[in-house]
């Protein structure tokens, strides 16, 4: 058995075969068998196209043609809201550490002085 092709989702694979089958050729699905049932136990994500080995060249040649790279989804891969946090300028880390503390910050504030009052009250 030969891999023709690696996709990320079922769906995807089950297409694919589908497209070897019109052709002619006899193809299948292999993954990780906890994907339908317990997808968080999954350790291979990854489905992939498998064919006999004699017909591996024109499945692949199928499955290829006419596939271009997706230039909206590299665009979007390169994008900047996919950058990690500390790729990041200085002022957004600063800024988003900010926001981070500054909700919480706000309500430890108000613990402190809430009770620094009662301890007023209660020790003259």
């Amino acid at each position: 058995m030969s891999i023709v092709g690696e996709f990320d989702s079922k769906f995807d694979a089950d297409l694919a075969v589908a497209m070897l089958t019109d052709a002619g050729l006899e193809g299948a699905v292999m993954a990780d068998p906890a994907h339908s049932v317990a997808p968080h136990l999954v350790t291979d994500p990854g489905f992939r196209v498998i064919v006999r080995e004699e017909v591996a060249e024109d499945a692949r040649e199928l499955l290829s043609h006419g596939v271009e790279p997706d230039k909206e989804i590299q665009a979007l891969e390169t994008a900047y809201f996919y950058r990690r946090f500390a790729d990041r300028p200085s002022w957004f880390r600063w800024a988003g550490w900010a926001v981070f503390w500054g909700i919480p910050g706000t309500f430890l504030v108000a613990i402190t002085l809430i009770a620094y009052a009662l301890l007023q009250g209660l020790f003259p």
